[in-house]
């Protein structure tokens, strides 16, 4: 079948010309190919270089710790929610920010491969779909357990993922909120708790950019949540936690 994905590893700053040799190399093939530039990670300061040339690029460190223990929060998921808010002034798409593979698989009983909780990994998702990010599970498929199955195949979130829109940072800090415009008028909205302590998070229409009352649905518990006016509130968001809405108009 030949290939149909290229992944070049160990970027630098010296090497934008050789990815621009590998993408014009695959346009004379005539055959469709998904071409990365990856690092760990790559230097911010090649990201406008890559851009003609690669359809997405790793924006950070490797999630898997290659240590003697499991990858975990602080080693290194939580890295992405402060590296990715340096390329989002260059990524666009079809040159999409790469955040590393999913760190879900299963967490319980024999053969552990990801060492992140259910909340954690539910993070992840959400993260990597705002992103617009390559989903790539990072462990063998053959070992999911029930709850990566779930996380991995829920549809409305990777819709949000698919919609091909890079996203906005409307709040950084412990508590984020994140925004990105979908495709028929609706707006998704995901808020994270970084920090180590159950939280509330309120997201106010005017931090969004939108007025009136908005029909709040929950993207990973497949659910309409009923309408709010001027604001939403995500109530005890655990460590590490996320929500994901849509709002849309009545």
């Amino acid at each position: 079948m030949g290939f149909r994905f290229i992944k070049i590893d160990g970027l630098t700053t010296d090497n934008v010309a050789d990815v621009k040799a590998w993408s014009k190399a695959i346009d004379r093939s005539s055959r469709t190919m998904w071409l990365t530039a990856s690092a760990w990670p790559v230097p911010r300061e090649a990201g406008e270089g890559l851009r003609p040339w690669a359809n997405s690029v790793r924006v950070d460190t490797d999630v898997e710790c290659y240590c003697d223990t499991l990858t975990t929060w602080q080693a290194s998921v939580d890295n992405r929610w402060e590296d990715l808010p340096k390329w989002l002034d260059v990524v666009e798409p079809n040159y999409w920010p790469a955040l590393d593979s999913m760190p879900i698989s299963n967490n319980t009983g024999d053969g552990i491969q990801d060492g992140i909780n259910d909340t954690e990994r539910q993070s992840v998702m959400t993260f990597w779909s705002m992103a617009s990010s390559p989903l790539y599970a990072g462990g063998d498929i053959s070992e999911l357990d029930a709850k990566a199955t779930s996380i991995l195949t829920n549809r409305e979130v990777i819709a949000i993922d698919r919609a091909g829109v890079i996203p906005t940072q409307v709040s950084d800090g412990p508590l984020q909120v994140w925004k990105k415009r979908l495709p028929g008028g609706r707006l998704a909205v995901a808020v994270y708790n970084l920090g180590d302590a159950s939280a509330d998070i309120t997201v106010t229409w005017d931090q969004l950019g939108i007025n009136g009352k908005r029909k709040v649905r929950d993207l990973v518990r497949q659910r309409d949540i009923g309408k709010s006016d001027n604001s939403w509130t995500a109530k005890a968001v655990s460590p590490h936690g996320s929500r994901l809405i849509t709002l849309s108009q009545q």
